[in-house]
């Protein structure tokens, strides 16, 4: 049997290898577009995570005003005399992430003079022949009589240092992450930020409002709010 072979165009074939054209061409457009969709959404997810962790830490993170105490300038007749030394206690809320306070700024108001106050450091308390450096920064972990003892203060004694600075006593320090150079409240810590209101705003004096904030970087700040006894009984003052 003789077998014939035809010449003529077949179409079929043509369709076929166009389609399967068309269906590759479409294949590899589809897995492009799935690629960009996959760096897409890991970017995305990588800054909603991102987004997540800093709002979480901001309203986490957050410190607390306890009291507030002020010293009499007259401790013989506490009437004659006006409020020249503060000490603000603070610690930070619960679940809080730990807040280095030569970050943290005092801003306070009081007869229309704010005044903004950042941890004093390392200071000169010496003069230019017979230098003294030291920090503003002092421990009475183990126990003090006295909050308002002198030595705490004398790195903001001065009007130039005390108008612009606070200095640090540690009240207590569990986890032992405060130090001069690097004063790093931990939850359950208690620390007294030192102020010289006489520097900064020439004394406060009875009946008298103040206001302010104790602001870290990030967090909720401690609010600061009192008004002095009409009258000063005595030359150590509970203010709030």
């Amino acid at each position: 049997m003789r077998k014939v072979f035809s010449l003529k165009a077949d179409n079929k074939a043509e369709t076929g290898i166009g389609t399967l054209i068309v269906f590759i061409a479409m294949v590899l457009v589809a897995a492009v577009a799935a690629t960009v969709l996959i760096h897409t959404a890991g970017t995305l997810q990588q800054k909603a995570t991102s987004t997540g962790s800093q709002t979480t830490q901001q309203v986490s993170t957050g410190i607390q005003v306890t009291s507030i105490y002020g010293l009499d300038s007259n401790a013989t007749y506490p009437t004659h005399g006006i409020i020249k030394w503060l000490a603000i206690q603070i610690t930070v809320t619960a679940g809080s992430s730990s807040i280095n306070l030569a970050n943290v700024t005092i801003s306070m108001t009081y007869h229309g003079v704010a005044a903004s106050l950042t941890y004093v450091g390392l200071e000169n308390i010496g003069n230019a022949t017979s230098p003294k450096n030291v920090y503003g920064f002092n421990s009475a972990v183990g126990g003090t009589n006295n909050v308002f003892n002198a030595s705490y203060f004398n790195t903001i004694n001065g009007v130039s240092n005390g108008s612009k600075h606070f200095a640090i006593l540690v009240l207590s320090d569990p986890t032992n992450s405060l130090t001069a150079q690097y004063p790093v409240i931990s939850y359950q810590d208690q620390v007294d930020l030192l102020v010289n209101v006489s520097a900064v705003f020439g004394g406060i004096t009875e009946g008298q409002a103040v206001s302010g904030q104790v602001q870290a970087p990030v967090g909720s700040p401690g609010v600061i709010q009192f008004t002095a006894p009409e009258s000063f009984v005595s030359d150590v003052i509970q203010l709030q």
